[in-house]
């Protein structure tokens, strides 16, 4: 289940900082929005909270939570599966019915397909850019424009790159809030 937050600037860091503690990955796109009082108009299925009461919205989301919003994800190398951290991964690959995460050194096998990682990722960390891939944007260190209005990607510390497809361009684009 992916949450969404919506507060007051004045919170927002303090509630952040639970959510971080609870392991609760926030989303642009929530299927719930956990929502401060006053600000609920449009944003529902949503848990309202008080700001005086932040514990009780913190206990309410220890029970629900249990670290189920992982920052991680499981991937197979040589018959292994690794616990890769999402700050490692720079972007993921769909090749034929295969799915592919890439590290700065190493290539995983998931057992996911594309969709269903995308689905679950942050959708401020991870944005996709083709039918093929779902980039891990905080693992970009430039982007250039390429062929055909399309744009190349590369990665902090690693030779790879991946081209943002011309279909994808805008969206990619009003993700970092370029024009």
């Amino acid at each position: 289940m992916k949450l969404g937050l919506i507060c007051g600037n004045d919170h927002r860091e303090r509630i952040l900082e639970k959510f971080e503690a609870l392991g609760i990955e926030i989303y642009r796109q929530a299927d719930v929005y956990v929502v401060q009082e006053g600000l609920q108009d449009g944003f529902l299925p949503c848990i309202v909270f008080h700001p005086d009461h932040l514990e009780d919205l913190t206990l309410l989301l220890q029970t629900v939570s249990s670290k189920a919003s992982s920052t991680k994800i499981v991937g197979m190398k040589q018959e292994e599966f690794h616990v890769l951290p999402h700050a490692d991964i720079l972007y993921f690959e769909a090749q034929d019915a295969v799915v592919f995460c890439h590290t700065k050194n190493d290539v995983y096998r998931m057992k996911e397909k594309l969709f269903r990682l995308e689905e679950r990722l942050p959708g401020e960390q991870f944005i996709k850019v083709s039918r093929s891939f779902i980039v891990h944007i905080n693992t970009v260190e430039k982007i250039i424009p390429w062929f055909n209005r399309r744009l190349l990607l590369t990665f902090e510390g690693s030779k790879k790159e991946v081209e943002v497809s011309k279909n994808y361009v805008k969206s990619f684009k009003a993700f970092l809030g370029m024009r």
